[in-house]
Parts: C-alpha cells; structure tokens; sequence
C-alpha cells in the first residue's frame, strides 16, 4: 500500500525503467546526472510549485517567481554544479499584466544573478501552477548523497528553523515584527550554488534542507549506508526563535519543519579549516553538528542521548 512520499518512489522504481547506458545517477538524489558526448556530464532537476504547499496568498508575484526557482537552484547546489540553463510551464488563471510582469522580476533576479538562460517551457491558463527544470553543469566534482565516510563531520549552512517559525507565526499580530524579520527565510530563501561549487572539490556527501534535517539527513543516511550522531545544542538558529516557538515543538521545528533550502554535507575532519575559510568568503554562517556513524541516527543534548522522533515534511502526511 502506497502511503507517502518515499512509497511512490518505491513503487516507480520497481515498475519504471529508471536507468540507462548514459544515466550515472537516477532517482534518489537532488538532481539526476547523465552523460553526454565527449564525456561531460549535466545534472537535472524539476519540481513543481503550487498555491499552498509551496507558497500561499500572501506572497507577491516577485516572491512567488523568485522562491519557485531557487527552491530548484537549490537541488543544483547540493549537487555542487553551476545552473545554467531552465525550462518553465507556468499555468496561469488569467492574463493579469502586473502581475505576470512582476512575477517574471523575481524570476529574473535569479537567472541574472547565475547567469542562467530561459529556454523553453509552456503556458496555460488554469490554477496556479509553475513547474521549473534546470539543466546544471560541474566543474569539480559531483557531490551525491552517497558519498558519506565513517567518522566524517557533518555540517549545515545558515540557520534552521527560520521559515517553519514564520509560518507558523504570520497570522499572530503579536509577533508582527518578528514576522516581518524571519519573512525573508519563507518567502526568498538564497541558493548557496556557489558556496556548493566549492564545497564540490572536497566534501563526500551533500543534501539541500527542503523537508527538515530530520528527513533530508536519513536519505544521506540510507544512500550512504550508515548512521548519524547529531547534537542538538550544535544546530544554529535565529534567536528569536526562543521567544516565538514553544518548547515543546521547538525540536520540531528546527530539525523536522522544512523549507529552509541550506545545505547539509559531510566531509573529513581534515578540511576543518578549510571550511571556515569558506565560510568567510562567502559570508555564510557554516556549522558542524555531528558526525557519520556505522548505524542509527542519534540525537544528543548536551552530550546526552535522548529520544527524539522527527520524520521531516511530507506533502501526503502534513
């Protein structure tokens, strides 16, 4: 019986064909990888964005636009390759000029930021709907979700817990102004493509948070074929989560709530210094949290064991 998200997967791959001769990499990571003439390689995503789930009444259409691509460049990043080119079908209910013009502004903001060409995609009119693909390119090295060693750290960029905590708060009027701060997590969340690029010559595994560390650190994890310590008391977060999220889903939503488009990897200890050299160059907050294990995920307060039971966000059970 089919039940979630990771059910459907399941099921496609027992009954799709899924590979090929030039497929490197399939279902189960950020983007597939496959091989083209002369043995280059391009690395391919989409994902689609709908009124609800993924974005809400509230946003303008210049958020609407600029979040449903970089929640896509996202998947590039984790794979520690260069955007290069998108196709776009967006289904629109009507023909609204400002709208359509501002949308196409938040769009814009990306690809001229990345240096990325529109060059294909479809329109109709309907409910809302935009569906993005984005062709990548490497230039070091792929980073996969398998690629994960015994005894490396484990690191996520930026803060946790920011977008969650603002949706859950943007219809308090008490915490208007705190709304206001964390809105920009939610609603234009920032791409690391070029702090992926780097992080490409010598991390082992990589993943993008869309649905929660909770869930995106199990599917490293499960590609990887090992196990996980994660200390909470680690996991960087906005401080003004301690005055907005209640304690008792505080965990929630700083491992298990989503959207938060940074990236967590994996990599040696011996690149330690490395990685603070990165964070400085491109001015994000880099953070060790745990490190890769045999088995089992645990989770440690203050270098106590306890027990935690986080499944991240599904669209078929949230």
């Amino acid at each position: 019986m089919i039940k979630n998200e990771n059910d459907i997967l399941k099921y496609i791959i027992s009954n799709i064909k899924t590979k090929s001769k030039n497929v490197l990499r399939s279902i189960g990571d950020d983007c597939a990888v496959i091989k083209v003439n002369g043995g280059d390689t391009l690395v391919i995503t989409t994902d689609t964005s709908l009124l609800g789930p993924h974005f809400t009444s509230d946003y303008t259409a210049y958020e609407i636009g600029y979040k449903c691509l970089a929640t896509n460049l996202s998947d590039i990043a984790a794979m520690g390759c260069k955007p290069q080119y998108i196709f776009m079908a967006i289904t629109i209910p009507d023909l609204n000029s400002s709208w359509i013009k501002s949308f196409y502004k938040g769009i814009s903001e990306l690809t001229n930021e990345y240096n990325i060409a529109l060059i294909g995609g479809d329109t109709n009119k309907g409910p809302l709907s935009i569906s993005i693909q984005v062709i990548g390119t490497t230039k070091y090295n792929i980073l996969y979700r398998s690629g994960a060693k015994l005894n490396d750290d484990i690191y996520v960029t930026g803060e946790l817990g920011s977008a969650r905590a603002a949706l859950m708060i943007k219809n308090n009027k008490n915490y208007s102004k705190e709304f206001k701060h964390l809105k920009k997590y939610l609603h234009t969340p920032q791409p690391r493509i070029k702090l992926g690029m780097d992080l490409s010559r010598f991390a082992t595994s990589c993943i993008d948070i869309s649905d929660g560390i909770a869930k995106d650190l199990k599917n490293i994890m499960c590609e990887s074929k090992c196990g996980a310590n994660i200390h909470i008391n680690q996991i960087p977060f906005n401080k003004i989560l301690n005055k907005i999220v209640k304690r008792n889903i505080f965990y929630e939503c700083i491992i298990g709530g989503g959207e938060d488009y940074e990236l967590c990897f994996t990599a040696s200890s011996k690149y330690s210094t490395r990685i603070k050299y990165l964070s400085k160059k491109h001015n994000i907050r880099i953070t060790k949290i745990g490190n890769i294990t045999k088995n089992n995920l645990n989770y440690y307060e203050n270098d106590k064991l306890i027990n935690l039971s986080l499944k991240g966000y599904d669209h078929f059970i949230n």
